[in-house]
């Protein structure tokens, strides 16, 4: 077991040029001395979910309203996801405005960059009746969004996530839950048109990609099957499953220096773990398990399912970094693993 510092009690979001920047609440502060010392960086205009998630962190959990991802733009701008938005603080702003108001479900599951500074995100809610999904783009910092491209009735349930491959300056997409809906594909047009990669398994069906010059690579997101790590060549789309995961993955992230894939407690029929557990790789194919966490005792369906999240930028100087979440003794702390 690899060797553990706790740095604060608050979820880390992301690193960028040296500086740590995390939420307590719908507070977020920042570190330039790796976790040491924490100042305020700004905080959410939004008066409701602000009195729960500043409340209790029992009550932010219960009602959903946390801080789930930020990203840093080439003008200083950030953009975070919280609660039924997405929100946007100017270079230097201390205060995060909401520009996008999220009407089906409470929060996509993360936002996409390109290399132009073009933020997507892709509508991720129940829709049990299988309505139309739409995803959405800005070329303005986030200060105004459009529909780029709408998936029909009865063609997907939700998108898990766009992504950006900075190997082929491509946007990339995976959508679920069953049969055809599971797809991974991409763009090469900014949503004009889109490109099927792989189709109709729950292989398939995946909430995180990860990029290499040659491959690409995810571990599976279901409940109905053994979860896995899987290699896909880019060129000739042959598949190779790499790993047997205790649960499904709801977290990766890669950098130049490594890649972590993160399984959740979700329990179901085929995932029993009561663990979560961290999986790291240098170059992509080869991977082992490094941490685990397990469940807190608090119910998941009113607590949320037990799983670490990562930032971006989350390997770094020989550490990842990552916080817990619904985890004994680890719930919305941050930490950083030392990789021996």
């Amino acid at each position: 077991m690899s060797k553990i510092t706790y740095l604060s009690g608050c979820c880390v979001l992301n690193i960028h040029d040296g500086v740590m920047y995390a939420a307590r609440g719908y507070r977020i502060f920042k570190s330039t001395d790796g976790g040491k010392t924490w100042e305020f960086d700004g905080r959410i205009d939004d008066f409701v979910y602000s009195l729960v998630a500043n409340a209790s962190r029992l009550l932010a959990r219960f009602f959903r309203a946390e801080v789930t991802a930020l990203l840093i733009l080439r003008d200083g701008s950030r953009v975070l996801i919280a609660r039924k938005g997405i929100f946007v603080a100017g270079k230097g702003g201390r205060v995060y405005k909401k520009t996008f108001h999220v009407t089906r479900g409470s929060r996509p599951l993360n936002i996409c960059v390109d290399a132009k500074d073009n933020l997507y995100f892709g509508d991720y809610f129940l829709n049990p009746e299988r309505d139309e999904v739409s995803i959405y783009k800005s070329t303005d910092m986030g200060a105004t969004w459009e529909v780029c491209y709408t998936f029909p009735q009865n063609n997907i349930r939700h998108v898990h996530g766009v992504f950006y491959d900075k190997y082929k300056d491509l946007i990339w997409f995976a959508t679920g839950d069953f049969g055809d809906e599971c797809i991974i594909g991409y763009t090469d047009n900014s949503f004009d048109t889109i490109n099927i990669f792989k189709q109709g398994k729950q292989n398939y069906r995946a909430v995180n990609l990860l990029f290499y010059e040659n491959f690409i690579v995810y571990g599976t997101d279901t409940e109905v099957a053994k979860n896995h790590i899987y290699r896909i060549d880019r060129i000739s789309g042959k598949e190779d499953c790499l790993m047997d995961l205790q649960g499904s993955v709801l977290s990766s992230v890669s950098t130049d220096e490594g890649a972590i894939i993160s399984t959740g407690v979700e329990p179901s029929k085929v995932n029993h773990d009561l663990y979560a557990h961290v999986w790291f790789s240098k170059n992509g194919f080869e991977w082992k398990e490094i941490y685990k966490a397990k469940k807190d005792s608090l119910p998941p369906k009113l607590f949320q399912y037990g799983r670490f999240k990562f930032p971006v930028g989350a390997v770094s100087n020989e550490k990842i970094y990552f916080s817990g979440h619904a985890l004994k003794g680890l719930d919305n702390k941050t930490a950083a693993l030392v990789l021996k």
